[in-house]
């Protein structure tokens, strides 16, 4: 099965999928995870100038939220918990049964990171550090000596920190809290109820997880194309045979639609799920929305040049004389155009944040409109 879409129609209903048109959810525990029933995960990163990455994710998707409904949501009612998914992310607690490759996978990968470090002796202290946590509750890393791992400038400084990542990946730790990026670990057992930790693993073979792995981070994506990206990060789905593979068992299936735009030359997928969006006859609101730089939304990149017209790279991690716009800037989303590049200052006082830069895209024609709706979102 296949539709036809012109240019116009799939970028407006790219953005349907990803909520963007208007604030459909309340700023609720309720609106929290109807986001992430339809993203699937939301990559985490510990930079905070405007707020952390889950955060903007959530507050261009839902009008009112704060920063402290997420915190309630991951450490207050655990419906929602920090994992391995696309690199460090959140995901809703219900999906833990769902995820058990994953963690086995995560789990090897910190082993041979240990190994190339040559800090694999930490792995010799995992019971001595779930001994400590069984007998005082809730700790950070550095609530326990067991001395520096001195063989690596790169990773953990301290066994302990280095031991508690195992034990996260593993799933035998979960994260109790954070302040900043600082974790504390408690047992599993102790931050998810029994009816899920013991739910086991509901498939009955790899192709069947394959199946909803690949059907979630595609409903996640809303568009998609088999070749490479930044969508496909992650364990399972970064191997390009297997994606071949699975991608002609969901089409046969009728799971997934093939997808023909006249503008482009290219062989994109929806979920056939989400055919009933296309017909939506609901609006846009016409509120400009400032994209998160991990957001959902950007990451297949390449995708987001053919179908937007706009190439965005996050620079933060570029040293500043080969920026091309700044340290940490923002995409600007009007209606379903990309239209500027904002990069924000870091909170101030009882602003949320200051313009330090702005840079139209190049063809905007900055009318009455988009100046009211700039104006309005400040």
């Amino acid at each position: 099965m296949s539709v036809e879409l012109s240019l116009e129609e799939i970028r407006t209903f790219l953005i349907r999928c990803h909520m963007l048109d208007h604030y459909r959810h309340k700023a609720d525990e309720e609106g929290v995870l109807s986001v992430f029933h339809r993203l699937g995960c939301v990559q985490y990163d510990p930079l905070n100038v405007v707020g952390r990455n889950p955060c903007l994710v959530m507050q261009s998707r839902i009008g009112g939220f704060t920063a402290e409904l997420l915190d309630k949501c991951l450490y207050e009612n655990r419906l929602l918990l920090d994992g391995w998914d696309k690199e460090m992310s959140v995901y809703r607690t219900e999906d833990w049964p769902y995820c058990a490759r994953i963690r086995h996978c995560h789990q090897l990968s910190v082993i041979g990171r240990l190994q190339y470090r040559g800090q694999s002796e930490a792995l010799s202290y995992v019971d001595a550090v779930m001994d400590e946590i069984r007998k005082r509750g809730p700790l950070g890393a550095k609530q326990i000596d067991l001395g520096s791992c001195e063989t690596s400038r790169w990773g953990h400084r301290k066994i302990s920190g280095a031991v508690m990542d195992y034990l996260f990946a593993k799933g035998q730790l979960g994260v109790k809290k954070k302040r900043n990026a600082q974790k504390t670990y408690a047992l599993i057992e102790d931050l998810i109820s029994p009816d899920v930790l013991c739910a086991g693993d509901p498939f009955q073979s790899d192709e069947e997880f394959y199946e909803w792995y690949f059907l979630r981070r595609i409903a996640g994506l809303g568009i998609c194309w088999p070749r490479n990206g930044g969508g496909w990060n992650g364990y399972y789905l970064s191997d390009r045979s297997l994606r071949k593979n699975v991608f002609a068992l969901l089409e046969e299936k009728g799971c997934i639609t093939r997808i023909h735009v006249p503008e482009i030359n290219e062989t994109l997928y929806m979920c056939t799920s989400d055919l009933p969006l296309l017909n939506s006859d609901e609006g846009q609101d016409g509120c400009v929305r400032f994209l998160a730089p991990l957001d959902n939304f950007l990451w297949d990149r390449g995708l987001i040049k053919k179908l937007f017209d706009f190439q965005y790279s996050w620079e933060v991690y570029l040293p500043a004389a080969k920026r091309k716009y700044g340290y940490y800037v923002l995409p600007v989303l009007y209606r379903n155009r990309l239209i500027a590049r904002m990069e924000p200052s870091r909170q101030e006082r009882n602003y949320p944040f200051t313009v330090k830069n702005w840079w139209w895209e190049e063809g905007v024609s900055v009318d009455a409109d988009i100046r009211e709706a700039v104006i309005v979102s400040m």
